[in-house]
């Protein structure tokens, strides 16, 4: 099993007697990008200033590098790079100067800010007012703050919001270089499932406080059921062919429609239906979008 960078077990907080997060079990491994998923509401930014120590748990442990937050705060944050919500700055500086700003804090070489502004690709805007920044730049240059301590996790919070599709795509290309070029965990947090689909290997999805799945994306569209789907000349018959070998469907406006029908069942039924001298005019398989899957994971129905 992957060394894992996060581990949280019963994390919870209580506002008022309810619960913003409910006994969250997170697991993030080295190396890897977490989407943490979920509607706006469902806890994901109280999790994250759990995990930054800007708030205190009501219950429950977080460990990250294999360490408790409580008993080695400082050191752990030292190793973590943030963006949550949107980054503020001095409109009035450059680029350059804001992140000189954060260095003199952090205390890293004056090389490292032009280290990271390469690597959001800014170093063309480095001496111009952030003021006149686009909101894709200003989201660029708050990934590069949160770089100049040369981390070991990045934790973003919904670091596309408000983009137009050209600054989504940027961010999403430079939080996939993260792990491969420079070694870095990411846990990215977000309300839209196809960014994550685009950028993620693993995603959390937390509806209501409350862990609803936890795997790779590739598991998640496993959760699906497809559907098989048949036009065929005679369908009410084809349907009664059908109940006769086990198969459950459905006709409807001559679409006969058999949820989870396997591979075998779909060839022992063409078979049956040729055999009955049945014209058969299309055998389709209906898969449900991932987007259809979150939807019906977070239990709102199925999206439209």
């Amino acid at each position: 099993m992957s060394e894992l960078i996060i581990q949280t077990q019963g994390l919870t907080k209580k506002y008022r007697g309810r619960a913003a997060v409910d006994h969250l079990n997170l697991e993030i491994a080295k190396g890897d990008i977490y989407g943490f998923l979920g509607p706006n509401g469902a806890g994901k930014t109280t999790t994250i200033r759990m995990l930054l120590g800007l708030i205190q748990p009501t219950a429950g442990s977080i460990r990250i590098f294999g360490k408790e937050l409580q008993k080695d705060k400082l050191a752990i944050l030292r190793r973590i790079g943030s963006l949550v919500e949107y980054p503020s700055y001095y409109g009035h500086l450059s680029a350059f100067d804001n992140l000189e700003a954060i260095r003199r804090i952090l205390q890293v070489p004056k090389s490292r800010i032009d280290e990271v502004l390469e690597i959001v690709s800014l170093t063309s805007e480095a001496r111009r007012p952030v003021k006149g920044f686009s909101l894709g730049m200003k989201q660029r240059l708050g990934i590069a703050a949160s770089l100049l301590g040369s981390p070991d996790l990045l934790i973003l919070d919904e670091p596309t919001n408000g983009l137009d599709p050209t600054g989504i795509h940027e961010i999403r290309e430079l939080i996939k270089s993260m792990p491969k070029q420079y070694g870095i965990t990411v846990l990215v947090s977000s309300h839209l499932l196809g960014e994550m689909e685009l950028m993620a290997n693993t995603v959390g999805i937390i509806r209501e406080g409350q862990m609803v799945f936890q795997d790779t994306i590739e598991n998640l569209r496993l959760e699906s059921v497809s559907d098989m789907e048949f036009v065929v000349s005679e369908p009410d018959s084809a349907l009664w062919i059908a109940r006769d070998m086990g198969a459950v469907g459905t006709l409807k406006n001559g679409l006969l429609t058999f949820p989870g029908m396997q591979d075998p069942q779909v060839a022992t039924l063409v078979k049956a239906l040729v055999e009955n001298g049945h014209a058969i005019y299309r055998v389709e398989q209906n898969k449900k979008s991932l987007e259809d899957i979150f939807m019906q994971v977070i239990g709102e129905g199925t999206a439209s």
